[in-house]
């Protein structure tokens, strides 16, 4: 359905115009897209913590305080800088 707006001319006269007043602009909300951004935030932050939580509980059993969790920290941004790169290609 096409709305017609009128509009006044220099001179006077009332002319009819296609141009729409007062509308949003709308805004489309992809799915998956917002999914995507989700999962690339999950790709990120798992393994880091994964490496986290396996290097304290390897460090509280060995009783080597911070070699395990800096070691499998530094594996975890490995491995999320992999994900990400497989993620993208």
């Amino acid at each position: 359905m096409i709305n017609n707006y009128f509009e006044i001319d220099n001179i006077g006269n009332l002319k009819e115009t296609n141009k729409e007043f007062n509308k949003k602009p709308k805004i489309k909300k992809d799915l998956f897209s917002q999914y995507l951004n989700i999962n690339v935030g999950y790709t990120l932050v798992t393994p880091i913590l994964i490496g986290v939580i396996i290097g304290l509980v390897l460090d509280n059993r060995f009783h080597t305080k911070p070699y395990f969790t800096v070691f499998f920290i530094f594996f975890g941004m490995i491995s999320s800088i992999y994900n990400l790169f497989k993620m993208i290609k």
